[in-house]
């Protein structure tokens, strides 16, 4: 009977694990379409900013990310970067470039950081509302996990959480 009992819990955390791999793999590789089909590349306008303002941060610091005026933003007038946006996004980015390349000893450009960031997000979304709905619905797993495969495939979310928009709604959602 203690057998029984300690297989059906063995078999029933390598299921959850398989679950969560599949849907992190649904997640990630409905937004990796444009890379895989074409290239690694930067979409649109605000990416762009988020993008050359990333690659500032990581070769200056932040100290003179935060100080940084910016000539081609609002050009001709130019704008104080570093007061008037939200650094969240390219922190973290520069955050898992550095742990990439000086701990893991991984030499990834920035740019492919930027790119691959918001499927990354997407993955970690899904494990994120997993646990969210499990606490709301008094530990219903299923609805944890039948929500967590909702997210990772939600045409609106996918939208704005393609790989090469590298903008502030493909990680705030």
């Amino acid at each position: 009977m203690v057998d029984k009992i300690s297989l059906l819990k063995t078999v029933s955390t390598v299921l959850k694990v398989v679950i969560f791999i599949c849907i992190i793999g649904a997640a990630t590789s409905a937004r990796l379409f444009s890379v895989i089909r074409f290239e690694s590349i930067i979409h649109e306008f605000d990416p762009w900013f988020n993008f050359r303002a990333t690659k500032y941060l990581v070769a200056n610091g932040f100290h003179k990310f935060l100080n940084w005026f910016d000539d081609r933003t609002w050009y001709p007038l130019g704008r104080v970067t570093g007061g008037t946006l939200y650094p969240g996004l390219m922190t973290t980015s520069g955050l898992v470039w550095h742990i990439l390349n000086n701990y893991l000893g991984l030499p990834i450009d920035i740019r492919n950081v930027c790119v691959l960031f918001a499927p990354a997000f997407s993955g970690l979304t899904a494990i994120a509302t997993y646990y969210f709905t499990k606490a709301c619905y008094h530990n219903d797993e299923i609805a944890g996990f039948l929500s967590a495969g909702f997210i990772a495939i939600a045409p609106g979310y996918i939208s704005r959480s393609v790989a090469g928009s590298y903008d502030n709604e493909a990680i705030a959602i």
